[in-house]
């Protein structure tokens, strides 16, 4: 009797040692890793290497976040047709 008290008594106390939200490990585990993307000009020019296209760049997204945006939400594809038709695309890094 006490042999099965005691391993009773371990597999409580070894329980409590498991994670509490088992679904919120599985669906960490699950999710796939994110990709990066930048905005490249379609003309090949890098903006990296010139201030005053980096400023063009910056401006350019800012003008198309801003008509995107709307209800404190950004319409992706609103700011992805901005984006494209002011020269850029979108590139995997």
């Amino acid at each position: 009797m006490r042999v099965l008290f005691a391993a009773v008594s371990a597999a409580v106390l070894l329980s409590a040692c498991a994670p509490t939200n088992r679904a919120q490990v599985v669906s960490a585990q699950a999710q796939p890793p994110a990709e990066n993307y930048v905005w490249a000009r379609n003309d090949g020019r890098r903006m990296a290497e010139n201030p005053e296209l980096l400023r063009q760049g910056q401006s350019d997204q800012a003008a198309c976040r801003a008509s995107a945006s709307g209800g404190g939400t950004l319409n992706l594809q609103a700011f992805t047709s901005c984006m494209e038709a002011r020269g850029y695309s979108r590139r995997r890094v």
